[in-house]
């Protein structure tokens, strides 16, 4: 007898369950952007909403106009342009810190005719395994797992899979993730389970259903296209 579509394990459910949110919410195409802008992005990302986020990034570079500007800037500085993305002086010490580090790379490689303009890039890690460039840019406190691997799947078209608030708190429901299971390590079990050619739009599909039905508080589980795969709908009090 066939096991229940819930009580499947992971690896079963993975396909059908992708395949269901892309049908519900449209396949996603991956266009990169510039590794640099998506780092920094993530870094302003944190604990804040991406509208903040938005606000925040779009005043750093109409005060500082490119990289170099922002690299010229000090702390304080950077701090006061960002200042409606919460948390500006932490995470303007971060960016200071990148910053300093991009220039201190690249005066060893260019001459110094070179360095003003170009030196501001992240485009080096495309030549590092996955592993490697994740763990160039989590050597910055305030860099996690989540804005590197952002960076480098958004940035660079890695493979790897990125887990937010959203994808962790579906992926336990599902059971996709073990119950105790964190976002760090969830980065680890999803990264293994989801098929490469669907890391991008299965990033996506999972958070706009947690935005969209799979919410915090009272989750639209009536209205779930994988409800049939869920853990949760079975045991919470509020769906029976």
């Amino acid at each position: 007898m066939a096991a229940a579509p819930h009580r499947l394990k992971p690896e079963r459910k993975i396909g059908p369950v992708l395949a269901a949110l892309a049908e519900r919410y449209g396949p996603k195409v991956l266009s990169p952007r510039e590794p640099l802008a998506v780092l920094i992005r993530g870094i302003l990302s944190q604990n804040t909403s991406d509208t903040n986020s938005g606000r925040a990034y779009d005043a750093l570079m109409a005060e500082f106009g490119d990289w170099a500007g922002v690299a010229a800037a000090s702390q304080s500085q950077i701090a006061r342009a960002i200042v409606s993305g919460g948390l500006a002086d932490q995470k303007a010490q971060t960016i200071r810190t990148v910053m300093q580090w991009l220039g201190e790379r690249e005066r060893d490689t260019r001459s110094s005719a070179a360095y003003s303009r170009a030196a501001y890039s992240l485009d080096f890690l495309d030549g590092l395994d996955s592993a490697e460039a994740e763990r160039t840019l989590t050597q910055f406190k305030g860099v996690g797992i989540k804005t590197a691997r952002l960076t480098l799947l958004f940035g660079l078209g890695r493979p790897v899979f990125v887990v937010d608030t959203h994808v962790h708190r579906v992926s336990r429901r599902l059971g996709l993730i073990p119950p105790k299971c964190g976002r760090d390590k969830a980065h680890d079990v999803l990264d293994a389970l989801i098929p490469d050619d669907q890391t991008y739009s299965g990033h996506m599909n999972i958070i706009e259903h947690g935005r969209r039905t799979c919410r915090s508080r009272s989750p639209l589980c009536d209205a779930c296209c994988v409800r049939r795969w869920c853990l949760y709908v079975r045991i919470s009090p509020a769906t029976g």
